[in-house]
C-alpha cells in the first residue's frame, strides 16, 4: 500500500457518506418488496480503495452495509442485487480487491447468495455503459442507483452519464460535481480545457459565462445549464442541486446533483439531506424557488413563505399543487409547509380559512387564492372542492 493509495478521510467526504448510507437505506426497501424487482444495481463509478487510511470505510462498503445491516434483508432472498464497483488506478484497485475479500471474510455467513460484487479496474468513461448492459435481464427495465464522486472533473462526460441514465427508467443518479474546480477553469481558451469542458456539458454554452460578472450569477449560470443538460441528454424528470459549502473560506466545494425520473426518489433524498448532522466546517444548501436555504435541525422555512407566495401570488391554487411544487422545485419537505408556513399565515390573518373542516389549522385539499404580488400581506382563501 502506497501513499497514493489512500489518504485520511475528509469531513464533506463523511457528509457525502452519510447522504449516500441514508438514501440507501431508504431506496433499497423500496424496490425490495417481494414481487417487484428480480434485480437492483447499485454502481459507484469511482470506487476508490474503499478504505481511509484513518480506517474509516469508503463508498463501496457504505453501499454494501446500507443493504446487509438492513433489518427487512432476509426478506429479500427472491431479489438479486448486483453491486459494480469500477476503479481506474490499479493500486487502489488491488486495495479495494482485498478490502472486499477480507469484508465477506470477517462476515458471519460470508457473502449471501442474492449478492453479486463485481469490481473492473478501468476508467468510468469506458466502462459504465458497457458493464451495466451485462447484467440487464432479458432487457428488462433493472432499478439503478450510481453513484459518481469523481477525484476530479474531466472524466465525467454528459454523454456517458447520459448513457447509463438510459438503461433503465428507474435509474437514478447522485453526482458530485466538482463546483469549485470547475469554476477556476470555465473561461480558460486553451484547447485541453475547453475540450473537456465541453465533454462535461456536451455544450460550448457554458462559455457563456463570461455574461455573468458577479459570483452569485456565475454560479447560478452553471448549476442551471448542467442540471438543464441532465434533464435534456439524460431523459430525467426530476434534477436538484445541493451545495456543499466551506464556511470558512465562503465558498461552494461541491454541488451534489441527484437525478431521478420518480418524485418518491426525491423525497426519500430530501428526506435524507434534512436527517444530516452537522459537519464541520461545511454545510449543506438547497433551494425554494430562487431562495437559498440552509439544511438544519431547526429548518427556517422563511425561504419557502416566499416562494410559495412568488410562485402562486395572484392566482388560485389547490393544495395539491402546492404540495407538488414544494415537493418537485423546492428542498422542503412536504411537511414543512403546512405545519410551518400555511399554519402561521393563517394565524397571522395572511390567508382565511372559508371552507369547512374537522380541524383548525389543518389543511384538506382544497384551494388556496393568494394575494398580487403588490400585496404586502393579503387575505388568502381556502376553500374544498
Amino acid at each position: 500500500m502506497t501513499d497514493e493509495s489512500t489518504w485520511n478521510i475528509k469531513p464533506h467526504t463523511s457528509a457525502k457518506h452519510e447522504i449516500l448510507r441514508k438514501y440507501l437505506g431508504a431506496w433499497f426497501p423500496i424496490l425490495a418488496l417481494p414481487g417487484h424487482y428480480r434485480q437492483i444495481i447499485y454502481l459507484d463509478g469511482f470506487a476508490g480503495p474503499g478504505v481511509y487510511s484513518d480506517g474509516e470505510q469508503g463508498s463501496p462498503f457504505i453501499a454494501l452495509k446500507a443493504l446487509l445491516d438492513h433489518p427487512l434483508f432476509n426478506r429479500w432472498s427472491e431479489t438479486e442485487f448486483v453491486f459494480i464497483f469500477i476503479e481506474a488506478h490499479k493500486e487502489r484497485y488491488q486495495v479495494l480487491l482485498n478490502e472486499v475479500a477480507k469484508f465477506w471474510n470477517q462476515r458471519k455467513g460470508g457473502k449471501p447468495d442474492n449478492i453479486r460484487v463485481d469490481t473492473f479496474n478501468g476508467i468510468f468513461t469506458d466502462s459504465a455503459s458497457q458493464t451495466l448492459n451485462r447484467y440487464r435481464i432479458n432487457r428488462v427495465q433493472t432499478p439503478t442507483f450510481a453513484f459518481i464522486d469523481p477525484f476530479g472533473w474531466s472524466d465525467t462526460p454528459m454523454t456517458v452519464i447520459s448513457n447509463l441514465l438510459s438503461f433503465s427508467d428507474k435509474c437514478e443518479i447522485l453526482f458530485s460535481f466538482m463546483y469549485d474546480s470547475i469554476n477556476r477553469f470555465l473561461t480558460y481558451d486553451d484547447t485541453n480545457t475547453i475540450n473537456h469542458l465541453t465533454e462535461l456539458f456536451d455544450t460550448t454554452e457554458y462559455r457563456k459565462v463570461r455574461n455573468y460578472p458577479s459570483v452569485e450569477l456565475r454560479k447560478e449560470f452553471t448549476r442551471k445549464l448542467y442540471m438543464d443538460q441532465l434533464k435534456d441528454n439524460g431523459g430525467l424528470k426530476l434534477v436538484r442541486s445541493f451545495d456543499l459549502n466551506d464556511v470558512k473560506r465562503r465558498r461552494t466545494v461541491n454541488m451534489l446533483m441527484f437525478g431521478t425520473k420518480n418524485s418518491k426518489g426525491l423525497k426519500v433524498m430530501k428526506e435524507a439531506m434534512w436527517s444530516l448532522d452537522p459537519v464541520n466546517g461545511y454545510s449543506f444548501h438547497g433551494f425554494a424557488g430562487d431562495q437559498q436555504m440552509l439544511f438544519s435541525p431547526e429548518p427556517d422555512t422563511t425561504p419557502l413563505q416566499k416562494a410559495i407566495l412568488e410562485k402562486f401570488s395572484g392566482t388560485k391554487v389547490s393544495i395539491r399543487t402546492i404540495d407538488r411544487f414544494v415537493i418537485e422545485e423546492t428542498d422542503y419537505l412536504a411537511t414543512h409547509y403546512k405545519k410551518q408556513v400555511l399554519k402561521i399565515l393563517e394565524k397571522e390573518g395572511t390567508i382565511t380559512c372559508v371552507s369547512p373542516r374537522k380541524q383548525r389549522y389543518s389543511y384538506p385539499p382544497g384551494t388556496i387564492e393568494l394575494p398580487p404580488k403588490s400585496w404586502r400581506v393579503g387575505l388568502c382563501r381556502v376553500g374544498l372542492f
